[in-house]
């Protein structure tokens, strides 16, 4: 394979033939999630309740085993016969270093990261190594294993010392791979709520801090750069990779920007094309609305200014609904993808495999090991205690956040914010966060007194051959990368 590197708008190999990036994430691997692995709340609350209840060795033996058979050589020779040559790797960094033995690296995760890149080098595939979940946490979410809802990264020197350091640890071993196509520095960054997220600090009311976050980009990447010059840098817009407009313009070579696209009818639930996006369902969605938000979204715009390519990190769509949901929800990712084709644009789609959300692979409900954990998935929908499992059923929870959001949002000063933003807010600090972790001891106690051999059984679930293959899902991205 050839390294990469960026000409213009383009992505060019080392004879300067366009390469467009497309594939998929591997969420759920060297960074676990809630919705991906079945389990409720942050990967270090599970790890620490399995381990409350399994002991060390057992609890150290269940998650080797979920990440070792969850992404393998089987995984990648699949999603090369699709026609992808890209997959985007989201790293944890707790799998590499210890809060309690900083700047101090684990090779077991190395090893695992570069065993990864040696077999994309045999099936000609690309990895892009993003950063998932950053020391001191780059976002209040979930997703970069945040138990606290803060985000520390942005005002601690410290962590941001760690985060360089780790990358480049991560240069050291990764600069004469060809078959990685860059670096992504930080997955999902929001500057402007570090204490968490409110109405009056997000959505219309996010004030990004682009002083601080133009300064660890520049910082991460002339770091990185002195121990690895060829490989691509790619920077993700801040609030959740969706604003660019006060990045500084290319400072060196070889950058490539990256925005997250979700959108409405992606999620559904309803007939596409349709009215979807807002409490009343008064925005049109066919493809030329997806035309329309990829042309109106602020990483088009700074890529077309600057003629530099941009990444579709992140985008999908939802399969969870009734039968008669999922055909629409496939319309619309098949406008999307034909939308980004037509613009020229890379893109790894969010998810490759999962628990039977949105991904191109899903665990078999049949299996042992959904059989053991779905008690505790029927309370996170009842919760709502995950975002994702919640977005189709009947979830008490939610009515009852809502409920308080609201009190709260009349009992404060009129600051002139709405109950949606209100509840949405409120739900990722009490469902997603506090919720969550008190369902965390009853995942932990469904693997009480499993021995050894029960343990290795059942995290066959998470193999290629034992996962269920997303079909009409996987038809529609072949269309798309023939293209």
């Amino acid at each position: 394979m050839d390294f990469l590197k960026v000409s213009g708008k383009n992505i060019v190999d080392e004879s300067g033939n366009t390469i467009f990036l497309r594939g998929t994430c591997i969420g759920g691997w060297l960074n676990l999630e809630d919705f991906i692995n079945a389990y409720p709340g942050t990967e270090t609350g599970i790890r620490k309740h399995m381990t409350q209840v399994l002991g060390s060795s057992k609890s150290e033996l269940f998650f080797d085993y979920m990440v070792d058979n969850f992404f393998s050589e089987a995984d990648i020779a699949f999603i090369a016969s699709t026609g992808a040559n890209c997959i985007r790797l989201p790293l944890n960094y707790r799998h590499f270093e210890s809060d309690l033995e900083p700047f101090k690296y684990n090779e077991k995760a190395f090893k695992r990261l570069e065993n990864i890149i040696d077999i994309c080098e045999k099936y000609g595939v690309y990895a892009i190594i993003d950063m998932h979940a950053a020391q001191g946490w780059q976002n209040c979410h979930w997703h970069s294993d945040n138990e606290r809802g803060a985000s520390m990264l942005w005002g601690h020197l410290h962590f941001q010392d760690r985060l360089v350091s780790l990358w480049e640890a991560i240069a050291k071993r990764l600069e004469g791979k060809a078959s990685v196509a860059g670096y992504e520095l930080l997955n999902e960054p929001s500057t402007g709520n570090p204490n968490g997220e409110h109405p009056f600090d997000f959505y219309s009311n996010f004030k990004p801090d682009w002083d601080c976050i133009n300064k660890l980009y520049r910082r991460l990447t002339l770091a990185i750069r002195e121990i690895d010059k060829r490989h691509i840098i790619f920077l993700e817009g801040d609030n959740y990779g969706r604003l660019f407009s006060g990045f500084e313009e290319p400072f060196t070579d070889n950058l490539v920007y990256s925005s997250h696209n979700y959108t409405a009818p992606g999620f559904g639930p309803g007939e596409y094309p349709g009215y979807f996006g807002s409490p009343d369902g008064n925005v049109y969605w066919d493809k030329n609305r997806h035309k329309l938000e990829l042309e109106i979204q602020e990483g088009t715009k700074f890529a077309n200014k600057y003629n530099v390519p941009l990444l579709v990190g992140e985008f999908g769509s939802q399969y969870h609904g009734g039968q008669e949901d999922i055909p629409y929800r496939l319309k619309s990712m098949k406008d999307q993808l034909e939308v980004y084709a037509e613009a020229g644009l890379h893109w790894t789609t969010w998810t490759y495999k999962d628990a039977g959300i949105m991904g191109w692979l899903m665990l078999d409900d049949k299996s042992e090991y959904m059989k053991i954990v779905e008690p505790v998935q029927e309370m996170k929908r009842y919760l709502g205690a995950e975002n994702f499992v919640a977005q189709y059923w009947e979830c008490p929870g939610r009515d009852k956040s809502r409920e308080l959001a609201e009190m709260i949002l009349n009992t404060s000063v009129n600051l002139g914010l709405n109950l949606n933003d209100t509840a949405y807010t409120f739900n990722y600090a009490a469902l997603t966060g506090f919720a969550a972790a008190m369902l965390q001891p009853s995942y932990a106690k469904r693997f009480a007194n499993m021995s050894e051999t029960d343990i290795i059984r059942v995290m066959g679930a998470f193999k290629f051959e034992n996962c269920k293959i997303n079909e009409k899902y996987i038809e529609v991205l072949k269309t798309a990368l023939s293209k």
